[in-house]
């Protein structure tokens, strides 16, 4: 079992400093002047600053280097004079509906929440989501220099792999006890190996997508290697699952012949019923899908263990069906329900969200899984589409067992992701529908 908590980034943030004001304000000053000259480099700035958040305290919340990198893109966008009729378009606006609406069901919380601060932070939060997947598809629109993504996708997600890998022999935050051996698990710059696998699971499937689309370069076939090691060893079983899957249905969308499309898509379906069956088992452990007596609490780490977690999710749920307790209250009650010293999230977006926000927002979290996957299907062809097809559906599945988009580096990357394949497939409907 995990040991040692990973502590969320603005839980350990040091207070905003001068040297933070120079930081901030340097990153800003040049990408709001690129951004304003090349809209593409606003992209840029968020994939290779993402993973690398520089936090910084600030009130009830954090500054990092993406979000200033955001709100510079903004303003170069804005002294660009950039149109933004591309959110006007299907694609665009049915993901950003899906966003807004989970982060209006995470608003509706915060009326009946015990503490209102981490529920007023979620919902920013899920506004800032809904914010970035806008700038990125306005961005990719306008400027849809492709090469310049894949060439930034292969440098970031190259250092995160450099960064993480070392952890093996130098020391990791957290680990495993395997046959009574320490076991490290890797992070990186992420949150956690959780969170690790699941940036690593966004990343991989477009440099496949890429390489199988587009030609294969040789530094990313390395990279790709390097990451699915990477992934092994963060010991995610959901981040595995889910990177696995991921890189299937890649290799399902881009294949060729019928023969590998069937391989393919049977190895997926294999593995989506193998995390069925293992869900099942473990529901059925805590009481959800059948009922079970109460057992001891194990506490590793101020962590706990999923069973317990979910367990106590569900009837923390019951005691608040419709409405829930609050978004981001959970880590906040857990542990005086369980009366044990825990303080963590519920280790699943679906519970996490049920028992948050009650109904809406486990119904605004199924919609977006909905049209993150939905958006693309029947239109996969290129490899933003395809990666973002794919990374969704495997996403939809982690989810059920660690809760990502609670950290903005999982949770942004996801978004650009989303932004940019929506515009490019708007961008492409807008070209089939011009005369010739």
């Amino acid at each position: 079992m995990q040991f040692g908590p990973v502590v969320p980034a603005d839980v350990t943030a040091p207070h905003f400093d001068l040297a933070g004001v120079a930081v901030y304000a340097t990153v800003f000053a040049i990408v709001a002047i690129a951004t304003s000259r090349k809209p593409i480099c606003g992209v840029v700035a968020l994939l290779l600053l993402d993973p690398f958040a520089y936090s910084q305290s600030i009130g009830m919340t954090t500054l990092t280097l993406s979000k200033v990198a955001l709100a510079a893109a903004i303003t170069g966008l804005l002294i660009r004079k950039s149109s933004v009729r591309v959110l006007r378009t299907i694609p665009v606006a049915h993901l950003a509906l899906a966003v807004l609406l989970v982060g209006l069901a995470t608003a509706l919380s915060i009326w009946h929440a015990a503490f209102v601060s981490p529920a007023l932070r979620e919902t920013i939060k899920w506004t800032e989501y809904a914010v970035i997947l806008s700038v990125c598809a306005v961005i990719f629109f306008d400027d849809p220099a492709e090469n310049v993504i894949r060439w930034s996708v292969l440098v970031v997600t190259a250092a995160v792999v450099a960064l993480s890998i070392p952890e093996l022999y130098l020391g990791a935050h957290s680990g495993l006890i395997i046959a009574h051996t320490e076991v490290p698990r890797i992070a990186g710059p992420l949150d956690g190996p959780n969170q690790l696998a699941a940036y690593l699971g966004l990343m991989l499937p477009l440099m496949l997508a890429y390489t199988l689309l587009q030609g294969r370069r040789w530094p990313e076939i390395f990279v790709i290697a390097g990451g699915i090691l990477a992934t092994l060893m963060t010991f995610s079983r959901g981040g595995l699952v889910a990177l696995a899957l991921a890189l299937l249905v890649v290799a399902l969308l881009c294949a060729r012949s019928s023969a590998a499309r069937i391989a393919f898509g049977a190895a997926a379906l294999a593995i989506v019923a193998g995390a069925g069956v293992a869900w099942r088992s473990v529901a059925g452990g805590i009481g959800l899908v059948t009922s079970a007596p109460h057992h001891h609490i194990e506490i590793h780490g101020g962590l706990g263990t999923r069973r317990d977690l979910w367990r106590a999710a569900i009837q923390m749920w019951r005691a608040h069906p419709i409405w829930g307790i609050g978004a981001g209250n959970y880590e906040l009650e857990v542990g005086k329900f369980l009366r044990a010293p825990i303080k963590t999230h519920a280790n699943s977006f679906y519970l996490q969200s049920l028992v948050e926000g009650g109904i809406p927002l486990l119904a605004a979290t199924l919609f977006l899984i909905y049209a993150s996957v939905a958006t693309f299907a029947g239109r996969a062809r290129t490899p933003l589409t395809v990666a973002a097809l794919a990374a969704s559906a495997a996403l939809a599945v982690h989810f059920i067992l660690d809760l990502l988009v609670f950290y903005p580096k999982v949770g942004m990357e996801w978004m650009i992701l989303l932004g940019l394949a929506a515009a490019d497939v708007a961008r492409r409907l807008h070209q089939s529908e011009a005369p010739t």
